[in-house]
């Protein structure tokens, strides 16, 4: 008996059960970002100012 549908290849629902830390791991993941980001700025305002020091 043909359908109006096409079967489901995929499964329609997750395979994991939702995380209830993910927003928490986003949020630590995005700040460690920009700690990395905002270090990386530094040193390199600091690498300038030494170069033209010397």
């Amino acid at each position: 008996m043909p359908t109006s549908t096409p079967p489901p290849y995929f499964p329609q629902n997750s395979l994991l059960p939702p995380d209830e830390n993910r927003a928490r791991k986003i949020k630590l993941a995005v700040g460690g970002c920009l700690v990395l980001l905002l270090l990386l700025i530094a040193g390199a305002i600091y690498g300038v100012v030494h170069l033209i020091r010397a």
